[in-house]
């Protein structure tokens, strides 16, 4: 992690407040990781050993070596309180396991290899789609859980730094990629505009009677006007 204070001249105690407001919002970030790795797992654990689910994940949400450690722990310990409680849980295969599998899946080995093939051909593009499907969802509930942390840090440091410092100093702290960083930060000032932005004046209204006559009549409301005294 950076350190958030490289740049910044703050008191010892908004210091403090930013310390714990940083080990708040990397909890929340587990918390999101976790909860979709579980997801993920739910959807492929009966295809693909654990470990491979876990390398898929951490490649594809390009997570460093401490960040798949940390998630993998906490994951590893939720399947198995879940499973104290018999919850419903997909088995953690080997990779022996799984190659087993996708023999039965193929067929008898009397088959011709050619159907085989194509038969795991299309076990392997339905996984492909899932996987890529998952990780997009994944990629926005961790971009909306940097939002709402980079909202948290807007209202701890609204009097000691401007909203856009307020917002970089999260992002520099919890060492977000350039490709996420860019769209939290507008993400974050726009629904920061939104709580204190007056509403745009002038309203619009729709004048149906001036939609040409042979326009659609689907579409005839879409003409529109000023309000009298906009």
């Amino acid at each position: 992690m950076k350190n958030p204070f490289a740049s910044k001249d703050l008191p010892d105690a908004v210091r403090r407040r930013v310390e714990l407001a940083v080990a708040v919002a990397q909890e929340r970030l587990l918390a999101t990781h976790v909860d979709y790795l579980l997801k993920l797992i739910r959807l492929i654990g009966d295809r693909v050993p654990f470990d491979t689910a876990l390398g898929i994940y951490a490649r594809k949400l390009r997570l460093s070596e401490d960040e798949t450690r940390s998630i993998t722990t906490r994951a590893l310990a939720i399947i198995g309180e879940r499973r104290v409680d018999a919850e419903p849980w997909p088995e953690l295969m080997s990779q022996a396991e799984v190659e087993q599998q996708a023999e039965e899946r193929a067929g008898p080995r009397s088959l011709v290899t050619q159907i085989r093939q194509r038969l795991r051909g299309r076990v392997n593009e339905e996984l492909r789609r899932t996987v890529e499907l998952a990780a997009a969802r994944t990629e926005v509930a961790v971009l909306n859980t940097h939002v709402e942390n980079a909202l948290s840090f807007l209202e701890l440091l609204e009097k000691e730094l401007p909203f856009d410092e307020a917002v970089e100093l999260y992002l520099d702290a919890l060492d977000v990629r350039d490709s996420i960083a860019e769209v939290a930060y507008y993400m974050a000032l726009a629904r920061y505009a939104d709580q204190h932005l007056p509403p745009p004046a002038g309203a619009l209204a729709v004048s149906p009677e001036a939609v040409p006559a042979g326009a659609p009549a689907e579409t005839r409301h879409l003409r529109v006007v000023e309000k009298e005294g906009a």
